[in-house]
């Protein structure tokens, strides 16, 4: 498995919730993406930094969940996916991390992609 990956799921364990977990069927998620660019999409829309710290407050508030797609995962991370990294964990989030930009799969805790159900 790819070194930073590994260091990324290492980091998030505590947080991490896997999508086969049994999570109420009306806990929100919040859809995170960051592309390689930095850009950063919140549920499908670009948004910034500080927008996306007021939609991971809400997601804590609504006991949602995050899941969390970066464009070529394996590389060095943007400046901004390491800033909702801090994010995510400040507010004790959640966190499915998936390998597709469509969230259709999540990373099980061996780096694994699975299907999501």
């Amino acid at each position: 498995m790819n070194r930073i990956v590994q260091l990324a799921i290492d980091f998030i364990r505590p947080f991490w919730r896997l999508a086969g977990d049994k999570n109420s069927p009306d806990a929100p998620v919040t859809r995170i993406s960051v592309l390689a660019s930095g850009k950063i999409l919140l549920d499908g829309r670009e948004a910034t930094v500080p927008e996306a710290s007021r939609a991971l407050e809400r997601t804590k508030t609504q006991r949602g969940t995050v899941w969390y797609y970066r464009e070529h995962g394996k590389g060095e991370p943007p400046q901004e996916a390491i800033e909702l990294f801090k994010l995510m964990v400040e507010n004790n989030l959640p966190i499915s991390l998936s390998s597709k930009a469509d969230f259709s799969d999540y990373l099980d805790e061996q780096g694994q992609s699975r299907p999501r159900k």
